[in-house]
C-alpha cells in the first residue's frame, strides 16, 4: 500500500528491550525468583520511536527527531529506525547522557522485572539549538507534528513553547501525547491526548463522562486547545471540542494483554489520519479500533493499517459521512434507500419499517440522530439510550447496510452528499413534509411512505414507564 501524507515526530526515544526465560525455583539466597534465560530477545523501538513505528504502519511518511547518547544502545536504535518502512530521522548525538533503554525481563508472557537505564535531566541549549534546526527544516514538507513527551529530559518547557510556536506561525496542526500532569506546558497545541490520570490527576474516582467533559473543556478555554483527547482504558476514548461534537467512544479491546504502547497507538493513528485528510471522527474511531489491537498483543507493539481494515469489515456498519460516499461510488447501479430517525428503545414498530424499507432497495442506509441532535427535538431528558449504543443495535439487523450519525436536527446535509434513489418515511408524514422531499426530484429520485405499526412509539413506551402502566 502506498504512503499517504507526512508526520513530523518530536519526542523522547526509547529502546525497549525483552529477555525471555522460565522460573522454576526461588533463590536460596533471597525470597526471589530463579529466571532462567533462554535464547529469545527482542529490541524494539519504543517512546516517540513506537508512535512512529505506528504512523508509518498506517501507511503514513513520519521524519522522527530525538536525542540519542554516544553508546551502543544509540546504534541499535539507528539500526532499528534503518528497518522502518516510510521514517527517515535525525537522531541528534548527546555524549553527556544515556540513550534511554527499558530492560524488561519475561516468563510466561509476565513481566518479572524491568531494569531502566536513563537520564532525565534536561538537554543543553546546544542539543535544543539542534533540535530546532531539525524541527524547522522538516516541518515545511508535514502535514502534522507529534509531540512525543515521556519526560526523559529532551522537551523542556522552553524547547515546547519554541516548537508550538512554529508550529502555529506555520499553520500546522500539532498533536501532543503528554506525560506531565500540568498540561499548560503544551499551551496553544491543537490536539492534546492525555490518559485519565494525565487528564485528571489524584480526582480518578467515580469518573464519568461529564466530569471528562467538564475537565477538559476547561482546559480548552484556559489553554487554547482545539481538542482534547482522553484514552481511558477500559472506558474507552473520550473526544471533547472546542468546536464539533463531543462524544465517547467504548473500548475495542477483545482481550487485554499488554497496555505498553497503547496511547502511542491512538497518537499514531489520529495523526496518520489528519496528515492523509481523512474524516476526523473517522481517524478517531480507527485510533480506537488500534488501541483494541494493540492491548491484545504482548510488549510494544505496531498495529498494521491492514489489520485495521479487516476490523471495519467486519466489525463496523457505522461510517462518517465521507467515508460512505466514497464507498456509494462503487455500488454502481444499487437502489439506493435512505431513511433516518433517533431509534430510542428500538421497538417492533421500528423493526417492521425497516424491513419494509429494505425490501424496496438494494442498500439501506440509516441516518441516527446524535445524542446531541435528539436533545434538540426530544429535550433533556432524551435520549435514554447514547448513539453509539443505539447505532451499535441497529447494525446488528442484516437489513440495515449502512448507519451515519448526524448531528444537525435534520438529515438533509446527508440527503444531499448521498443523492439516494428513495427516501423512507412512515405514513403519518405528509410528502410534502418530509425532508429531503424537493431536493430528491433533482436527480430523479423519490419519496416512499412506509405504512407504520399502530401504537408503537418509543416516547409511548417511554411515558408507561413513567407512569407505571
Amino acid at each position: 500500500m502506498k504512503s499517504v501524507g507526512k508526520v513530523l515526530c518530536v519526542g523522547d526515544i526509547i529502546l525497549d528491550c525483552y529477555s525471555d526465560g522460565r522460573v522454576e525455583r526461588i533463590s536460596p539466597e533471597a525470597p526471589i525468583p530463579i529466571l532462567k534465560l533462554s535464547k529469545y530477545n527482542k529490541k524494539v523501538l519504543g517512546g516517540s520511536g513506537n508512535v512512529a513505528r505506528n504512523i508509518c504502519a498506517a501507511e503514513t511518511k513520519c521524519h522522527l527527531i530525538s536525542v540519542v547518547g554516544d553508546d551502543i544502545e544509540s546504534k541499535t536504535i539507528i539500526s532499528l529506525c534503518k528497518k522502518e518502512k516510510h521514517l527517515s530521522f535525525d537522531l541528534i548525538v548527546d555524549k553527556g547522557r544515556c540513550t534511554t533503554k527499558k530492560h524488561r525481563f519475561v516468563s510466561g508472557n509476565q513481566q518479572i522485572l524491568r531494569v531502566d537505564n536513563e537520564d532525565v535531566n534536561s538537554v543543553n541549549e546546544n542539543i535544543e539549538r539542534k533540535i530546532i534546526e531539525k524541527f524547522t527544516k522538516n516541518i515545511k514538507n508535514s502535514n502534522v507534528v507529534v509531540i512525543s513527551d515521556y519526560q526523559k529530559g529532551l522537551l523542556t518547557k522552553k524547547l515546547i513553547a519554541k516548537l508550538i510556536k512554529i508550529c502555529n506561525k506555520k499553520g500546522k496542526v500539532i498533536i501532543v501525547d503528554p506525560k506531565n500532569i500540568n498540561l499548560g506546558y503544551y499551551k496553544n497545541s491543537t490536539i492534546i491526548t492525555p490518559n485519565q490520570k494525565e487528564l485528571l490527576g489524584k480526582n480518578e474516582n467515580n469518573v464519568n463522562d461529564q466530569i471528562i467533559e467538564k475537565v477538559s473543556k476547561k482546559l480548552i478555554r484556559e489553554h487554547g486547545f482545539e481538542s482534547v483527547i482522553t484514552t481511558r482504558g477500559s472506558d474507552g476514548i473520550s473526544v471533547v471540542r472546542k468546536n464539533g461534537r463531543n462524544f465517547h467512544i467504548p473500548s475495542k479491546a477483545k482481550e487485554v494483554f499488554d497496555v505498553s504502547g497503547a496511547g502511542d497507538t491512538v497518537v499514531s493513528y489520529i495523526a496518520s489520519g489528519i496528515a492523509r485528510n481523512e474524516d476526523f471522527n473517522e481517524s478517531i474511531e480507527l485510533a480506537n479500533e488500534a488501541a483494541g489491537i494493540a492491548v491484545g498483543k504482548f510488549g510494544t507493539a505496531v498495529v498494521n493499517r491492514t489489520e485495521m481494515t479487516k476490523t471495519k469489515k467486519i466489525d463496523h456498519k457505522v461510517l462518517s459521512i465521507n467515508y460512505l460516499v466514497n464507498e456509494l461510488r462503487s455500488l454502481g447501479s444499487h437502489k439506493i434507500g435512505f431513511t433516518n430517525g433517533c431509534f430510542d428503545l428500538i421497538h417492533q414498530g421500528h423493526i417492521d419499517y425497516l424491513k419494509k424499507a429494505k425490501e424496496k432497495c438494494d442498500f439501506l442506509i440509516v441516518g441516527l440522530n446524535s445524542d446531541n441532535s435528539v436533545r434538540k427535538l426530544k429535550g433533556k431528558s432524551r435520549p435514554i439510550i447514547n448513539h453509539y449504543e443505539r447505532s451499535c443495535i441497529l447494525s446488528s439487523f442484516e437489513f440495515i447496510d449502512r448507519i451515519v450519525i448526524f448531528d444537525e436536527i435534520t438529515p438533509l446535509n446527508i440527503i444531499k452528499k448521498i443523492k439516494p434513489n428513495f427516501i423512507f418515511k412512515g405514513d403519518d408524514y405528509k410528502i410534502n413534509q418530509v425532508i429531503g422531499n424537493n431536493e430528491i426530484k433533482k436527480w430523479s429520485g423519490s419519496v416512499i411512505l412506509i405504512k407504520c405499526t399502530k401504537n408503537k412509539s418509543s416516547s409511548k413506551i417511554i411515558e408507561r414507564i413513567k407512569n407505571g402502566t
